[in-house]
């Protein structure tokens, strides 16, 4: 599980600098993600329960995240970064940090102590 989450945070924080450099372009990105199911099936095993609770934990906290991602978007939607404005890109910028705080969030919540 927590490569599957490494995996999510690395693909959407790369995402999301391509999305604020070459704007729409940087989306071709995104593509990494599709790499995602043929990585796991070689990798992980079926989950346990705890996993399972875990996983939904993260998709939890990841929500929560999110819905603070999106107002810092708006907020800060007249803002230009290398000529592309913000607001311009809400939909590009949403999709890679809702792949970026839930690789972030996994990785918090499967964090060994």
């Amino acid at each position: 599980m927590i490569f599957r989450f490494l995996f999510e945070f690395l693909v959407g924080f790369i995402c999301l600098l391509s999305v604020l450099v070459f704007g729409i372009v940087g989306m071709t990105v995104l593509s990494l993600y599709a790499l995602l199911p043929l990585l796991i099936s070689k990798i992980t095993k079926k989950p346990d329960e705890r996993e399972t609770q875990l996983f939904y934990k993260a998709g939890n906290l990841s929500m929560g995240l999110m819905i603070l991602v999106i107002l810092l978007i708006y907020y800060f939607s007249g803002i230009k970064i290398n000529g592309h404005l913000i607001g311009n890109h809400w939909m590009e910028l949403s999709i890679s940090s809702a792949i970026f705080t839930h690789g972030l969030a996994g990785l918090i919540v499967f964090k060994k102590p």
